[in-house]
């Protein structure tokens, strides 16, 4: 039996802003590697966990998955969603398995504290079954990070379309 494997990369210590290409993650972290098509999502947490050797006062409180949800010629346009059960990673599998120009499966892991989650939950476009044409963007800074990322949008070089919807004070 043959199965099914891809390469995903994970980003993460940075931002999830809208861009013209809708949702875009911004990093200069990020992680590639080979994963089997039929992983669960505890798997993939843990795989993820494990391939960005974090801390283990640390946690993944959510994965993102940049979907596709719209192509023009050799445009896309993307909106993200979060990963929260087997079925979700299915649907992630099979909408990258439906659009053969995609290189690879595109995450964002925001890392936090085992004994300080973010106490701002939000679900606006957290379901992939409702894909709707709002856009999430958070700012993400990780707990050993120096840099502030509450004073990154006026000090970046993002353009003013890249302002941010949701953001995260630690």
């Amino acid at each position: 039996m043959c199965h099914l494997t891809a390469y995903v990369c994970v980003h993460y210590d940075d931002q999830i802003c809208n861009t013209n290409e809708g949702t875009t993650f911004f990093s200069n972290n990020t992680k590639t590697f080979m994963v089997n098509k039929v992983i669960t999502f505890t798997q993939l947490l843990e795989l993820v966990h494990q391939k960005l050797d974090i801390d283990p006062q640390q946690h993944i409180q959510h994965l993102h998955f940049r979907c596709p949800i719209f192509e023009s010629g050799q445009r896309y346009m993307y909106t993200s969603f979060i990963l929260r059960d087997d079925a979700d990673v299915r649907k992630m599998f099979n909408i990258f398995y439906n659009n053969p120009s995609l290189p690879f499966v595109e995450l964002f892991a925001i890392i936090c504290l085992n004994n300080n989650p973010p106490d701002n939950q939000h679900s606006s476009t957290s379901n992939l079954e409702d894909l709707s044409d709002e856009y999430e963007t958070c700012w993400v800074k990780n707990h050993d990070s120096d840099i502030d990322s509450s004073s990154r949008p006026e000090g970046s070089n993002l353009s003013p379309s890249h302002e941010p919807i949701f953001k995260r004070d630690w």
